[in-house]
């Protein structure tokens, strides 16, 4: 009896299913609203302050406060308002693998969102072994349980989203919700003890290197925004009214927590991943100390989420770009067809409540599941520098529409004033720390290893530093150029299987027109052939 119920249910899910969701186009029926797009968006640029005070080991306050000050109107902002005129133009799911595509063609368009889905899937994957790390401080396990402990975090968030993106949406107000409690609590608290003069602080040792990437990653995620374009409420006001929240929210809780620790604690070297918590218990005593624990898990399992929405979003537009007509093709003969196993396959294929087809959505978590047992380092090297090329196709995209379309600018719901030369200005500081990041990694991954003829007399901790960011740098250069040369090898195998197939098919129609041409011709053939010519 519960597999029938299961089977109606699925049928009359699919009865109001409105095609293949992602990749394909807008969906009647859209369900995400400002609050929506800010409590999942607020996953994409923010998700929490847990982890940032070791900002502070990277530099001294100074030079951190100018860093988070700066780069949001530099960096992020002109990302924000690109995002929010491509989405309100192009209003698909996917963000920018459809602006991409739309610019640079299927070919180059494929191959970007097929990166795009590396760096999501393998980034999610990062956040449940975070989880099962911090529950190890707490309640000791051994590797395995670890790993079957993340493995159950990612088949829990995936049921969720499975529910439909009412229910992912509600979740996410939660975890939003649980994860800034702590946050506005200590500012609030603390805040009577602010000592603003500890944030001028510039003394101290610089890692330029370490501070620049910490401050790229805390603001990238505005690129993310246009992932659910095609599920919003008046794209327009949306994404305008969202961005209106979203970025002063980033800057301020990026930078008040900072200031009250500093204010409880000026010494940079005791912040260590995780003094919040200590500095928490000493300001308000060891409820808010637990509730730090509690956000940082809750915000962890959010982050996993943004990157699984993103990650699904785009392996859907790649499918979707090659195979919409074939699959939808089976959707409607199956959906025809009424078996049990037919109703179950309809329910993968066609997206409803979900927005992305189901089937994305459990082989990303397939993925993600696998991932999780790999080592944690790895995975947060991997895909850091493959974002720097989809990076530079981003704003391509976003300068070549405005070249390639510019008839369309003035029926575009919103668009960035100034034409064509603002749109290249806007893009340079992006394009320039993109450039720069890349060429820091490249450097480090030439630095001799310690001990080493060019290491000279250097200290302990500057020669552990340097082997740590040649190792990683190499892996990530290693990473890259894995990814793209995987991406080459599966694009030249499937040309060179349709190369193949299409001479057999060519073949086969000269020997059909061979055999049909000994046979003996009616009276007025030729008459007929020259007519059909001419025609």
């Amino acid at each position: 009896l519960s597999l029938e119920v299961l089977l109606e249910l699925l049928r009359s899910r699919e009865r109001g299913a409105m095609g293949m969701g992602s990749g394909g186009g807008t969906r009647p029926g859209k369900k995400i609203g400002v609050w929506g797009m800010v409590v999942v968006g607020f996953f994409w640029v923010h998700g929490g302050i847990y982890g940032n005070e070791a900002m502070l080991m990277a530099g001294p306050p100074l030079y951190v406060f100018i860093m988070l000050g700066v780069v949001p109107f530099v960096y992020s902002l002109p990302i924000a308002l690109i995002v929010a005129e491509l989405s309100t133009a192009f209003p698909e799911d996917g963000g920018y693998v459809v602006w991409v595509q739309q610019a640079c063609g299927r070919v180059v368009g494929s191959h970007h969102a097929y990166w795009v889905w590396v760096i999501y899937v393998v980034d999610a994957a990062i956040y449940p072994v975070l989880v099962a790390q911090y529950v190890d401080t707490m309640v000791p396990m051994s590797e395995f349980r670890r790993g079957i402990l993340s493995t159950a975090l990612v088949g829990m968030v995936t049921g969720i989203n499975l529910l439909g993106t009412d229910v992912m949406v509600k979740f996410n107000t939660l975890l939003a919700a649980v994860s800034l409690a702590p946050t506005v609590l200590f500012v609030a608290i603390g805040m009577p003890r602010l000592e603003p003069e500890r944030t001028l602080v510039a003394h101290g040792e610089l890692d330029s290197s370490l501070l620049v990437s910490w401050i790229l990653w805390l603001y990238c995620g505005f690129f993310s925004l246009g992932t659910l374009a095609g599920e919003l409420e008046q794209p327009r006001r949306t994404f305008l009214i969202s961005i209106g929240i979203l970025f002063p929210a980033v800057l301020l809780l990026n930078t008040l927590p900072l200031a009250v620790a500093l204010s409880l604690d000026d010494v940079p070297a005791h912040y260590s991943a995780g003094y919040f918590n200590v500095l928490a218990r000493r300001l308000a005593g060891r409820w808010l100390d637990y509730g730090f624990q509690l956000g940082a898990n809750v915000c962890l399992i959010g982050l996993y989420n943004a990157a699984a929405l993103t990650a699904e979003r785009s392996l859907a537009f790649l499918v979707a770009s090659h195979f919409t007509g074939e699959m939808n093709a089976v959707v409607e003969r199956r959906r025809r067809s009424g078996g049990r196993a037919d109703a179950m396959l309809v329910w993968l294929l066609a997206a409803s409540e979900t927005g992305v087809a189901p089937v994305y959505i459990l082989f990303n978590a397939a993925v993600a599941a696998s991932l999780v047992w790999a080592p944690y380092t790895r995975l947060v090297e991997f895909s850091m520098l493959l974002s720097v090329p989809s990076i530079l196709l981003f704003m391509w995209s976003f300068v070549a529409l405005r070249m390639k379309q510019p008839e369309s600018l003035r029926a575009r719901p919103f668009r960035i004033p100034g034409g064509l030369p603002t749109a290249v200005l806007i893009t340079v500081v992006p394009i320039a720390i993109s450039i720069s990041y890349a060429v820091i990694v490249a450097a480090e991954s030439f630095v001799p290893e310690p001990g080493s003829a060019g290491e000279g007399g250097h200290s302990a901790r500057h020669k552990k530093g340097g082997a740590r960011r040649h190792n990683a740098a190499g892996h990530q250069i290693r990473s890259m150029l894995g990814v793209i040369g995987a991406g080459v090898a599966v694009h030249a195998l499937v040309v060179l299987l349709s190369a193949r197939r299409r001479r057999r098919v060519e073949a086969k129609a000269r020997t059909q027109g061979a055999s049909l041409g000994s046979l003996p011709r009616s009276p007025g053939w030729e008459e007929a052939e020259e007519a059909a010519e001419e025609a």
